[in-house]
């Protein structure tokens, strides 16, 4: 829940991988909402939501961005905005295209052939 924290964990392992062979890194999260619109999350309390959000890691490397003055409030609020205007155009492309067909589906999944080089 830290990403200072897990891009240095990241760049050990890397670097561990590299040198050695694989290296599985195990990260621990919390999703905050449901699995989906409809979930009526009753398998969690909101205690328990309000603990992990905490330590929420955008709130942690907002604070972090601040106090070490790598940013300011003016350009992280807009920032924020700007990301608020890409997911919302991403939203209404989604929105406005035409439905898949069902053989783009099936003709990026499997393959017909597989040659080892």
């Amino acid at each position: 829940m830290d990403v200072l924290q897990v891009y240095e964990a990241a760049n050990e392992a890397i670097e561990y991988a590299r040198k050695e062979g694989p290296f599985f890194l195990e990260v621990i999260t919390y999703r905050f909402q449901g699995h989906s619109m409809g979930d009526p999350e009753r398998y969690r309390t909101k205690d328990e939501v309000g603990k992990w959000q905490e330590n929420d890691p955008i709130g942690i490397y907002r604070k972090y961005l601040l106090e070490n003055k790598v940013a300011d409030e003016k350009a992280l609020n807009k920032e924020e905005g700007n990301v608020e205007d890409e997911v919302q155009e991403a939203i209404e492309y989604a929105e406005s295209s035409p439905e898949p067909v069902w053989q783009d589906l099936i003709d990026t999944i499997y393959v017909e052939e597989y040659k080892d080089e």
